[in-house]
């Protein structure tokens, strides 16, 4: 004890040797020694102490905490190779599997796990520590080694589970030999590529909601904004429940682009509302006004139905659907004075009201007069039957063989013939016509006229008469007669008018005919034609004495002053006919010899001459000039037969060629389309009437012919030019009404689509298509006018603002800084979103323009930045670590280094590459040169990088070069030359401290 306190143990000795040399007589199996060993292998300040005494101790668990927590590099350096020879199953350390695992996954570090987990197959085979170790070192490149190389179907699936990047799953596509896993890698890409076109698929939904619920603001139908922003809101709402899968930023915008739009629709909506209403109301009114208008219509029409067709055999039926016509009148009024509609309307209305309850109130006995009134008119009836049946008696025995008939006799007979017939035809087809309630009265009538059958003329007029004023008394009692019943007097009555005009102008015509034949007389008395004067007279004397006394007596004055003219000239007729007929034949031969030149004009000379050999008479010796008159005249008309047989032929061919057309038209196919038809109608009317003349008689009946055959045709047309004329008329219409329409952009739109339709729809008829079309182009061109209008003043407004903004953008200052310049891009965008796309394009190409400048001048400030900064490593390379002192680094230098730069100037580290490797690995990365002497290193280090980049799927930057270069610290002389070398990779490669 005592001797202990004078010699101490040489493991507390100052010299590292004695205590090296205590070290090799300790024990670690003597818990004393073993105490002592720790000592010396945490506490101990020499290194070889520290690794003496661990390696003594050799256990795993205290190089792994020497490899933690040694201050010395050397200690720490050797402590690390030695648990990581330990765990790789080298060297005399031992490690069972356990702690090997709980190192791994608690203490190791990436690098290291990366080493141990490729070389270490035993640990593959726990599923669950390869995974838990993959996501501790989270490297895609290792992930897809171990994938690739290591792992068994199993783990390659739990790989496949945690990968999350569709890029990793496309290269292990690519490499995978295994069809499941190729076939669950390809499904997990579908999976990604669904979930990634997810939320583009949302955006694009909601963007397209959002711009609908944008467009209400330029509606102006409440009612339809209300219902629209109602169904958006409701999809908007739908789609929003899967904004989960959205990113934040686009959460954000969507939910303040909502907002902004609500905000807008909801100000939209305040602001036309008031007027919407105010609309609504005002058309109500305006409905009800013209349903009232309407009701009023129809309960008049009813009454008047009533009183018109009905008065005679109305039911209580009939009168009391009237009445309800009435009563609807009368609920519209109230609604209307409710709604305060037009006083003036409301006034007319109930003055109507009161109007119709006032002749329904009076129905019951207007009908008992009509009943009376039904009787009287059966009477007139059938007395008008008994008259058209004397009178016919009478006709057939008036003309008799002995009694010569002339023409204007036969046409005045057959017009009163024609006239009988007709009205006998109507009074019977309006006689048929009476229902019940007129039974007696016909069967009344009938009795009469058996009573009557054989009374004289004159008796059935007076009765007439008396029936006539009894028939206008009823009628007087009755607020309106029913047109059925006048109509029906009115052809009754007719027999007897006409009996009576009938009578009157068979005098008058008599009394014209012999005027018109006696001025005709004297006439030719005063033109000198004798000879027609007087044997007109003579049938004119014949017709005179069979006229009645009364019109004799008219006329005795100018007959026998015309008589004693024809008795004068007839004394004088031989003498003036003996030198004019010599004459005449002179004449004739003449215009025989003479070329004709006008067909008509030589028929009309032969006529004349004609004319005047008549009017003089005939002689005794006149048989010789007669003969060589008449040769003359025939040869003077013989070109006019020549020219009549020519258009004799015409008419035959016209002939023809019309009965061939009528053929055609009757072989038509009815079924074609209208258009078709209507073609072919047009065609054939206009060859029809380019067709040559006919013969009149001829003319007429193939006019019957064409018209009757032509009427189906014409009909189909005319129907379907009539629905085309209605249905254009609406176009026309719809077009007027797009000049009141505010939204003219949207109004053009409907307008073209009108014209669409114009197009579409057939013709309308000769008539009304021209019309029609002139009203619909005047309409479109009123409304396209007024779009270009407003399109020159949107055009005004959007070249000022163009300019505006163009010269904004020439004002920006290129020296700005780039949130300035950005500000001032941002807002002059956002103003040109309203601008047309041409003008927009043009600002996009100035603002691209002033962008890539802008870019431009940050990348060349960036080279000068990366410039500077590399020669600042440089300077301080040169002089900083060849003093070994970093504290004398100028303030430019340190401003322009990086932290990182900083930071390894200032604490150098041991690195396990020389710095000569380094150095040529610099170059090698770099692509610059290293010496010849070098050349072999190069090899080798290229081999070495190239290894490390293949099995561990990373490779060392030229920074990260550079950053171990300047980590093994001062430079000293013999690496001089090295420092040169970092010097000229730096000046031509200053990105490498970028």
């Amino acid at each position: 004890m005592i001797f202990s306190r004078f010699f101490a143990p040489s493991h507390t000795s100052q010299n590292p040797e004695k205590r090296l040399e205590a070290i090799q007589n300790l024990s670690p199996e003597k818990p004393t020694d073993k105490t002592i060993l720790h000592e010396l292998a945490f506490n101990d300040a020499n290194a070889d102490v520290s690794l003496a005494a661990l390696n003594k101790l050799n256990t795993f668990v205290l190089w792994l905490k020497m490899s933690q927590s040694a201050h010395h590099a050397k200690v720490k350096k050797i402590a690390e190779r030695t648990v990581e020879a330990a765990l790789m199953g080298q060297g005399d350390v031992t490690i069972n599997a356990n702690e090997k695992a709980s190192f791994l996954r608690e203490s190791a570090n990436g690098e290291l796990i990366q080493t141990v987990l490729v070389n270490d197959p035993s640990l593959l085979a726990d599923n669950n520590l390869v995974m838990t170790l993959l996501h501790k070192v989270d490297k895609p490149a290792f992930t897809q080694t171990i994938f690739l190389h290591h792992a068994d179907n199993a783990m390659q699936q739990s790989i496949l589970a945690t990968i999350e990047d569709s890029s990793v799953l496309q290269k292990l596509e690519k490499k995978c030999r295994d069809n499941a896993i190729h076939a669950a890698i390809a499904t997990k890409l579908q999976v990604l590529k669904a979930q990634a076109e997810k939320p583009i698929e949302l955006m694009r939904r909601v963007t397209l909601c959002l711009s609908k619920y944008q467009a209400l603001v330029d509606k102006s139908d409440v009612e339809d904004i209300d219902k629209r922003q109602a169904e958006l809101l409701g999809e908007y709402n739908d789609l929003m429940t899967d904004s989960s899968i959205l990113s934040s930023e686009d959460k954000t915008a969507v939910d303040a682009k909502f907002a902004r739009i609500s905000e807008k629709v909801s100000r939209h909506l305040s602001r036309i509302r008031p007027e919407w209403e105010a609309q609504k109301a005002a058309k109500e009114k305006a409905e009800i006004e013209a349903l009232c208008k309407q009701h009023l219509s129809h309960a008049t029409i009813q009454v008047n139905w009533l009183y018109g067709e009905r008065l005679c055999e109305a039911t209580l039926a009939d009168v009391a659907v009237v009445n309800e016509s009435v009563r609807a009148l009368e609920v519209s009024a109230d609604h209307m004075a409710s709604l305060g509609g037009s006083a003036k309307l409301l006034d007319e209305v109930r003055t109507g009201i009161a109007s119709l309850n006032n002749s329904l109130e009076a129905f019951s006995m207007q009908q008992q007069y009509g009943q009376k009134l039904l009787i009287c008119l059966s009477q007139v009836e059938a007395l008008a039957e008994e008259s058209l049946a004397e009178e016919a008696k009478q006709q057939h025995t008036a003309i008799t063989p002995s009694e010569p008939v002339t023409s204007g006799q036969d046409d005045k007979e057959k017009v009163l013939t024609e006239q009988t017939v007709e009205a006998a035809k109507a009074v019977n087809t309006d006689a048929t016509e009476s229902k019940s309630v007129e039974g007696d009265a016909v069967q009344n009538g009938t009795d009469q006229n058996d009573d009557v059958s054989h009374k004289a003329p004159e008796s059935i007029e007076a009765e007439f008469k008396a029936l006539s004023e009894k028939y206008h008394d009823l009628r007087n009692e009755l607020i309106s007669v029913p047109s059925a019943l006048n109509k029906r007097w009115h052809a009754a009555s007719r027999v007897f008018s006409q009996k009576k005009q009938a009578k009157k102008a068979e005098v008058d015509q008599a009394l014209r005919q012999c005027r018109k034949q006696i001025s005709v007389i004297d006439n030719l008395i005063a033109q000198g034609k004798y000879r027609g004067a007087i044997t007109k007279f003579e049938k004119l004397s014949a017709s005179f004495e069979s006229m009645p006394e009364s019109v004799k007596k008219q006329l005795a004055k100018r007959f026998e002053k015309t008589a004693e003219d024809i008795a004068h000239l007839e004394g004088w007729q031989d003498y003036i006919a003996a030198p004019r007929k010599p004459a005449l034949v002179e004449e004739a031969q003449t215009l025989a010899s003479t070329p004709v030149e006008d067909i008509k004009q030589r028929g009309e000379a032969i006529r004349y001459l004609r004319q005047q050999w008549l009017s003089l008479g005939a002689g005794s010796d006149d048989d010789a000039l007669q003969n060589a008159f008449d040769a003359a005249l025939e040869l003077a008309f013989q070109p006019c037969r020549e020219h009549y047989a020519a258009l004799d032929a015409e008419r035959e061919k016209a002939l023809k060629a019309r009965q061939s057309l009528i053929e055609q038209v009757a072989a038509i196919d009815l079924s074609q389309d209208e258009a078709v038809l209507a073609k072919l109608f047009d065609r054939t009317v206009k060859q029809w009437h380019e067709c040559g003349q006919v013969e009149k008689r001829e003319y007429e009946s193939l006019k019957q012919r064409w018209n009757k055959t032509i009427s189906p045709l014409q009909t189909k047309v005319n129907q379907w030019h009539a629905m085309n004329k209605k249905a254009k008329q609406q176009l026309v219409a719809q077009a007027s009404a797009l000049l009141a329409e505010k939204d003219i952009a949207s109004a053009t739109e409907t307008a073209q689509q009108l014209q669409h339709s114009w197009k579409a729809i057939g013709h309308a008829g000769k008539r009304d298509e021209s019309r029609l079309w002139r009203e619909f182009r005047l309409a479109n061109d009123a409304l396209f006018g007024r779009l270009k209008d407003q399109r020159k003043a949107q055009s005004s407004a959007f070249d000022e603002t163009f300019n505006t903004l163009f010269t904004q953008l020439n004002a920006i200052d290129s020296e700005s800084d780039e949130s300035t310049i950005a500000t001032s891009i941002q807002d002059i965008e956002s103003r040109a979103k309203e601008l047309p796309g041409a003008m927009r394009a043009k600002l996009d190409k100035k603002i691209t323009g002033i962008q890539k400048q802008q870019q431009t001048r940050a990348q060349q400030r960036q080279v000068r930045k990366v410039q500077q900064r590399a020669q600042s490593v440089i300077s301080v390379l040169s002089e900083s670590l060849r003093a070994g002192d970093i504290t004398n680094i100028n303030d430019d230098d340190a401003d322009m280094l990086k932290k990182r730069w900083k930071s390894a100037l200032s604490k150098p580290t041991p690195v396990q590459q020389s710095r000569h490797w380094l150095t040529v690995a610099l170059e090698a990365a770099t692509d610059l040169p290293s010496p010849e002497s070098d050349s072999s290193m190069r090899t080798n280090v290229q081999l070495t990088m190239m290894t490390a980049k293949l099995e561990k799927g990373e490779s060392l930057s030229p920074a990260q070069l550079l950053e171990d270069w300047i980590a093994h610290g001062k430079v000293n002389d013999q690496e001089t030359h090295l420092l040169e070398r970092i010097v000229n990779v730096l000046d031509n490669n200053p990105e490498v401290v970028a």
